[in-house]
This record gives C-alpha cells, structure tokens and sequence, in this order.
C-alpha cells in the first residue's frame, strides 16, 4: 500500500518524534525585521557531542529499498532550501521495520523532524526540485549506532 506524502505536524509525527513548524503564537520577542520564537525543540542530551552532516538531494521516485535504525541516537533532519520528504517506519519483526505501516512526511524549509532513537528511516527524498538538507547527529551514530536493514524495492507513493 503506498504512503501518500503528508505535512509535518506535531500530532501526526508523535509516534515517530517531534516536529519543529511555524507556531500560530505571537513571537516570544521581536524587533524590526525579525520575530523570535524560542525553545520551540529540545535536542535531548547525549554524552557524545552533536555532529553535523549535509546531504544534496535530487528528484527520484519515491521507492525504497533499505532503512535504518539509531538504537540510541536521536536525529535531527532540516532542509535548507528545499523541501523534501522523510519516510519512517516503527520497529516491526525484531531488527525490520514494519513495512506495511511506513509514513512519508513532507518537511519545508524553516521546519524540522527529530526522530526518536529507534525509528526506522532513510535518506529523504527532494520533494520537487534538489535540496540541501542539514543533518545533526550524535558523533560516531553512523559508525556505533546504526542497524540497516534491505528488503525488495518499495514504492511509497
């Protein structure tokens, strides 16, 4: 069954993290030019220090064919100048994640999803033109925290 691209909002992300968007509240300050909302995420605490990564991303169909896994590991996925689309997926058989029940989130620029450790997920995908998205993770996630699974190719929507 295919996984139809939905916005990013707190309520529908929950499961899978938290979801940083554009809050209806007046700005917690604001001066000429700008208007600052404050401690709208918290990025949970972790003995190794936060590294940051940068991915490009150009159109493909939106098939997959792997995902991962942080058992310990937060992530924080926010796309600069483009939107894109990031796929996730609870833990289904032990070690797999649960196929049937994939969500495909859209996440615009100015907006961000922090996945939980333990949530299963790929590279996103651009959702329309290239993007460049910025990536933080705990120091070494890749190396010493990362499970990845393979399966038959996927068509998500």
């Amino acid at each position: 069954m295919p996984a139809i691209p939905q916005p990013l909002t707190a309520a529908a992300f929950a499961p899978y993290g938290e979801a940083l968007t554009w809050p209806a509240a007046e700005a917690d300050a604001s001066g000429p030019g700008w208007n600052w909302w404050a401690e709208r995420l918290r990025l949970p605490l972790d003995a190794r220090p936060w590294s940051v990564g940068l991915l490009r991303l150009t159109p493909t169909p939106l098939v997959i064919e792997w995902a991962e896994r942080h058992a310990h590991s937060a992530e924080l996925i926010v796309p600069l100048d483009g939107p894109c689309h990031v796929y996730v997926a609870l833990e289904g058989e032990p070690g797999h994640p649960d196929l049937g029940a994939v969500q495909v989130f859209t996440v615009l620029p100015g907006e961000a999803a922090l996945l939980h450790p333990g949530v299963w997920h790929g590279a996103p995908f651009a959702a329309g033109g290239s993007a460049c998205v910025l990536v933080l993770l705990p120091a070494g996630t890749g190396r010493d925290d990362t499970l990845k699974a393979t399966f038959a190719p996927r068509r998500l929507a």
